[in-house]
């Protein structure tokens, strides 16, 4: 893929990265995707022909698809040449800059962002509109912590594209929820940002607070609307264990906040343990033992004497003993 890059553009690059004599990190990962080696060289090239950048992978970035990390903020599943190449450039130079570009308004209300806020959107290489509604999203970015930007090549990934149901760029997307296409208004995009009902929240958002330490505040957002949100129980049963381990603390917390609510997680677990695997399995028994609700101890009886090998049956024992101390 590094075979779009143009001469022109390679020039570019060398041009900017001339006299820069910081350490530029660019990180980028690999999913097992087919496009895992086109990112990787471009990384690569990156730092050829620009010294200043130092590429490295990064094993443990949450992301499904091959991406270029900048900052903790912003990440591109994208190859940017042609017209995106620019706005990469300077978001490598100085992620900083962009805030200039954010009105005093928009800034003092994206101070009262206390929820994430995160944003996909959809380009591709020759979209003329495109570059600019990357550049706001970077200005939002770079204003507050709480926003997360995501710049995807639809080309490049198109089956992303079908999966979000986008067919033209640049198409923007807030947390799953709410989608604009073509000019977006950064006024408008604010106020759904602090408009939103936490309930609604993706699992994504959700993660990004409790990768940031906040699981208490996680497990205090349910107990103020009293629910157990539906993208938290996708977090419970989330593939990732990393991912699995922090929802599992702010259950922890939930419970020690919300004891009665805790106990609500019985039947959605029950529900959806048989078509997880084996190792999402045993820690759904973990959060059943730690929900305090009783009318686990039958399904958790059934486990523990059921065809499950020994160590599902002993994460049953273990979860119906902690069951029995709490009651």
């Amino acid at each position: 893929m590094t075979e779009r890059i143009t001469e022109q553009a390679k020039d570019r690059i060398r041009k900017w990265g001339k006299g820069r004599d910081a350490d530029i990190p660019l990180r980028y990962t690999t999913t097992g995707d087919a496009m895992d080696e086109a990112f990787k060289d471009f990384a690569g090239m990156m730092a050829d022909l620009a010294p200043c950048v130092n590429a490295k992978k990064d094993g443990d970035a949450p992301v499904t698809l091959p991406s270029l990390l900048v900052g903790s903020r912003v990440t591109y599943q994208a190859i940017p040449h042609d017209r995106e190449l620019e706005p990469f450039l300077e978001l490598l130079a100085d992620a900083d800059a962009f805030s200039d570009r954010v009105s005093a308004e928009v800034r003092e209300r994206l101070a009262q962002l206390t929820l994430p806020a995160l944003v996909k959107v959809y380009v591709t290489p020759f979209c003329p509109h495109c570059p600019n509604v990357v550049s706001l999203l970077l200005g939002l970015a770079a204003v507050s912590e709480q926003v997360r930007v995501t710049v995807i090549d639809g080309e490049l990934f198109p089956d992303a594209a079908v999966k979000d149901k986008v067919s033209a760029a640049p198409t923007v997307i807030l947390d799953g929820q709410f989608r604009w296409t073509g000019s977006v208004d950064a006024a408008e995009l604010v106020t759904l940002m602090l408009d939103r009902d936490p309930a609604n929240l993706g699992a994504d958002a959700l993660r990004s607070m409790i990768e940031e330490g906040d699981a208490e505040g996680v497990a205090r957002m349910m107990s103020q609307r009293g629910k157990i949100f539906g993208a938290f129980i996708d977090l419970l049963a989330h593939p990732r264990w990393s991912v699995r381990l922090g929802a599992m603390v702010a259950f922890e917390s939930l419970a020690e906040v919300d004891a009665g609510l805790a106990k609500e997680i019985v039947e959605p677990l029950t529900a959806l343990f048989e078509k997880v695997d084996d190792m999402v399995k045993g820690d759904l028994l973990h959060v059943l033992g730690e929900s305090g609700n009783q009318t686990a101890l039958p399904f958790l009886e059934g486990v523990a004497a059921g065809d499950d090998d020994e160590e599902m049956q002993e994460a049953a024992r273990e979860a119906i003993e902690k069951l029995k101390e709490g009651g």
